[in-house]
């Protein structure tokens, strides 16, 4: 999926959809790392600080866990979709 930078969805709500449906089919799975904030600024071509808000987005609504000193891992359980 592309991010649409001209469109009225902030840049890190929609790589957090990315990395969200990464993590609902599979691609990172339960308990194992996901990108660190380095690898998403170079994958989607963002600043750190976007990729910080990122990852406070995603582990705020439940989708990833933060271990400092280790990584970022996606939950044991992704939150029930409502």
């Amino acid at each position: 999926m592309s991010i649409d930078l001209d469109g009225p969805e902030p840049i890190y709500k929609q790589i957090a959809a990315v990395i969200r449906r990464r993590i609902a089919d599979g691609t990172y799975p339960p308990n194992r790392v996901v990108p660190s904030e380095a690898a998403v600024c170079e994958e989607f071509g963002v600043s750190r600080r976007t990729a910080r808000s990122v990852y406070a987005l995603l582990t705020e609504q439940g989708w990833v866990v933060r271990v400092p000193g280790r990584g970022t891992f996606a939950a044991p359980e992704p939150p029930q979709r409502s």
